[in-house]
């Protein structure tokens, strides 16, 4: 028992330079920067060194179920499954939090515009804004904050601002207050002209997605049933499954089974998607 808590005390010493040496190598590659800001994008609190981590543990532990289940054959596509677990969480998390900032903006812009109007500043229009927000758009604007009482430019605060964000819309707003500041123009105005167009294209995409709710809800049934069908035969049909997944010829129907779903799902989302992307485009121009 004291072997084992001094190995393991041994271990929490040994463990932070690791971590450290292995964020320093991510630090290095273009890799470990659009991981990190893909990090911040999702809110999560891990380093790039943890997510990679918690990828390859997720990629083993998918090998290691499917080789149990299904057979060593099966170890492959169980890696590959659990090594885009990880990918596919974050990338709803990006999804998640890019919404709910959409949603929030006009209302932060409405309660920068408020102060702003009355005769305050720039500055006093974020701590006013900050106090009134939610998460997410809530720690953007303290952050925003924290770096204008610091004394960094307003201009470059605004553009850290958008790009915290890290929503389209936002980029739009960076823009505008730029250009009215170095223009002269009434700030307050520009930033309820924003809201108000933010607001239309925050209309418009809830009627688009609408319109192709049933096309997208058709491609996840389709897309489900064939998995669905060959978890069932894997089950009740022994004999069909070690075709599948112990001989080369299943081996080959697999993978062309698997590149032909993979193909039908990116074409039905690029069809869903591109429709509401050309609509929010046009009403940006």
């Amino acid at each position: 028992m004291i072997a084992a808590l001094r190995a393991r005390r041994r271990l929490a010493r040994l463990a932070p330079p690791r971590r450290a040496r292995l964020d320093r190598m991510l630090e290095r590659t273009r890799y470990g920067g659009s991981l990190e800001r893909r990090i911040e994008r999702a809110d999560l609190r891990r380093s790039p060194a943890a997510f990679v981590r918690l990828s390859v543990a997720s990629a083993l532990g998918g090998a290691t179920i499917a080789m149990l289940w299904l057979g060593p054959p099966a170890g492959v596509a169980g890696f590959f499954a659990g090594l885009a677990g990880p990918e596919v969480f974050m990338r709803r998390r990006i999804a998640t939090r890019s919404a709910r900032v959409a949603a929030q903006l006009p209302e932060v812009l409405a309660s920068l515009a408020a102060p702003i109007r009355a005769g305050g500043s720039l500055p006093q229009a974020f701590v006013g804004a900050a106090e009134e927000a939610v998460p997410p758009l809530r720690e953007v604007l303290a952050r925003t904050t924290r770096d204008l009482e610091a004394g960094v430019p307003q201009d470059e605060a605004v553009a850290r601002f958008a790009r915290r964000c890290a929503v389209p819309d936002a980029v739009l707003v960076g823009r505008a207050m730029r250009v009215a500041r170095q223009a002269g123009a009434e700030l307050a105005r520009v930033l309820d002209e924003v809201a108000e167009t933010l607001k239309d294209r925050e209309r418009m995409a809830r009627e688009l997605r609408a319109a192709t709710a049933q096309a997208r809800a058709s491609a996840v049934v389709v897309a489900a049933l064939p998995v669905v069908f060959l978890l069932i035969m894997s089950a009740g049909a022994g004999d069909q499954a070690k075709l599948l997944f112990g001989e080369p010829i299943g081996w080959l129907l697999l993978g062309v089974g698997g590149g032909l779903e993979a193909a039908g799902i990116f074409w039905i989302r690029r069809l869903t998607g591109g429709i509401g992307g050309r609509a929010t485009r046009g009403t940006s121009s």
